[in-house]
């Protein structure tokens, strides 16, 4: 194997990270600059591209040949655009003006991907779309809705692109070199400097190490890190010899002092001993206590991590013993719920306990509620050594509540929002028209003659029935809407967001048209209408109540005027 001098590895030392420096920071320059000069091209390039289709909108829609082919030479005068063809709708070529780059790789498709590019060319495809232009008798209101009149394509040259980024290369690869040979020259001079006097203590060291502690003279260094290393040197040298001496004596004071510690050592290791039988009877104990709790039981340490349980515990989630142990509490947990878990934890060390609600994840995948409590445990120092407790299955409280809660705010026929609830959500979106300035509609609805069904087929028929115009009422509406059984025969409709009248009206159309279709209940075909009253927020009211009457009153005079009908409410 082949050993370089101090000087040779000095240099090298030196020049190493300089010459891998300055090769990353010229590439990272390099690689940046390109990146800069690319991106700027296709930005200007695509702007081009998005102001000749807007501007070729009205000719291409007009057949104004004329005018095209001006904006199409107006777009060729700027530096590096090759060629220029416009399509129309069908893709069929109507204007080309300059010369088609030749790509064999490319395939006639790239003419028709948002941007296309090699090392020598780019090619831009800009649809031209009608923003501006009646098509259907109607502008359009919106972006979404403007309608395809053709495209663009644009062929930009990377000639002058590539000249320039040769003319960077070359610039920082001379910059780089330049550096370069500086830092040679320097770190040469700067190696022999230093390798001199480092051989002189180097010897000098060698013969400390082979026990020759006598004085040793070499010329001084005028380096001063050097030099206090030579001075370190010599102190390190009498230091030495005077620790020889004080090395003998004690050893022969440690050799008393063994012999002593030996008979403690023997004395403690008893001592140990029977701790550790005490400490097996503690947690056998622990054991059978934590058998006979009911619930899971559990107990981690300050990271988190499973380190005893009972086996109710184990037969919940279906694991072995050795996947159970040290496996982290977060495995046990719902993803969405292990932040809390997290935090949980962290309120146990603080203060002492905590009791929270978490998802656990039973062997079979399914996630049970359980509600869990956590007490700190500490050592006789008082340091938390970790944490203890107990998790109870509360799935069926939880159903429990959830069926009496959903009793208390659905209608139990059509099982549709109840006036409560409807008030709840009525309130949230009239506060929330009130930050945003928004609008909102409010129908009432009544059965025409529903008492008829009731006393012709018995109020089960009638039941079925209001089943069914539930569902026909829900068909026709948003996620976002509310339909709430209020009444007998009665409905309220909540329409959280409209941009006009028009919209809650069309809205009503399509329910009166809905529940006018007949329905088969039973063997029974049967046919009602409805009227419908109407009131927005917030022309006709902005609260609940002077909503909900004037939607009332709305719905009453549909009745007057022979049933069947929508009304929005008349102020």
């Amino acid at each position: 194997m082949r050993h370089f001098g101090i000087e040779q590895q000095t240099l090298w030392i030196t020049l190493a990270p300089v010459l891998v420096m300055a090769i990353l920071l010229d590439s990272f320059f390099i690689t940046t600059r390109f990146t800069d000069l690319e991106r700027t091209l296709i930005e200007r390039s695509q702007l081009l591209a998005r102001q000749l289709a807007s501007s070729s909108e009205y000719p291409v829609f007009s057949g104004n040949a004329n005018l095209l082919k001006q904006n199409v030479d107006s777009v060729m005068s700027f530096q590096d655009v090759v060629s220029i063809r416009i399509f129309d709708d069908k893709s069929r070529l109507i204007l080309e003006s300059g010369s088609k780059v030749v790509d064999p790789a490319s395939k006639d498709s790239s003419s028709f991907v948002p941007l296309y590019q090699n090392a020598d060319f780019l090619r831009l495809y800009e649809p031209i779309m009608a923003t501006q232009i009646n098509l259907e008798g109607s502008t359009p209101s919106t972006e979404h809705s403007a309608n395809k009149l053709g495209a663009v394509v644009i062929e930009i040259s990377k000639l002058r692109l590539n000249k320039q980024k040769n003319r960077e290369l070359i610039l920082s690869l001379l910059t780089t070199f330049l550096i370069f040979s500086i830092t040679m020259i320097l770190a040469v001079r700067a190696a022999r400097g230093i390798s001199k006097p480092i051989l002189q203590m180097y010897r000098a060291i060698c013969k400390i190490g082979r026990g020759e502690l006598e004085e040793t003279r070499y010329s001084s260094s005028p380096i001063y890190e050097l030099h206090e290393l030579s001075e370190g040197i010599n102190d390190m040298r009498k230091q030495l010899w005077r620790n020889r001496e004080m090395l003998e004596n004690q050893i022969a004071e440690t050799t008393d002092d063994l012999r002593e510690k030996k008979e403690e050592v023997a004395l403690a290791y008893t001592e140990k001993k029977k701790l550790n039988e005490d400490l097996a009877l503690a947690l056998s104990e622990l054991q059978a206590i934590m058998e006979a709790n009911p619930d899971i039981l559990y107990v981690f340490n300050t990271n988190f991590e499973l380190i005893q349980w009972n086996s109710n515990f184990s037969r919940f989630f279906g694991l072995s013993d050795e996947q159970l142990l040290n496996r982290h509490v977060s495995k046990f947990i719902t993803k969405a719920e292990r932040g809390a878990a997290k935090k949980a934890g962290t309120h146990i060390f603080e203060r002492g306990s905590a009791s929270i609600e978490f998802q656990l994840m039973r062997h079979d995948g399914k996630a049970i509620p359980y509600l869990c409590n956590g007490v700190a445990l500490r050592n006789l120092k008082g340091e938390t050594t970790g944490f203890t407790g107990t998790g109870r299955d509360i799935s069926e409280r939880k159903a429990a509540a959830d069926h009496i809660h959903h009793m208390a705010h659905y209608d139990i026929l059509t099982d549709l929002p109840n006036r409560s609830l409807l008030s709840d959500r009525l309130q949230q979106s009239i506060n929330v028209c009130k930050r945003e300035r928004k609008t909102l509609a409010i129908m009432f609805l009544d059965l025409d003659m529903f008492k008829n069904i009731n006393d012709e087929h018995g109020h089960a028929i009638g039941d079925l029935l209001l089943k069914e115009v539930a569902v026909r009422i829900q068909l026709c509406l948003r996620e976002s809407d509310t339909a709430a059984r209020v009444g007998g025969d009665e409905f309220v409709i909540l329409l959280p967001a409209i941009e006009t009248e028009e919209t809650a009206f069309v809205v009503a159309e399509k329910i009166r048209i809905a529940l006018k279709h007949p329905f088969e209940i039973d063997g029974h075909i049967l046919s009602i209408s409805t009227s419908i009253g109407i009131s927005i927020y917030p022309d006709h009211g902005n609260e609940e109540k002077v909503l909900l009457k004037n939607a009332d009153t709305a719905m009453y005079l549909a009745k007057q005027k022979g049933r069947n009908t929508a009304l929005i409410f008349n102020s």
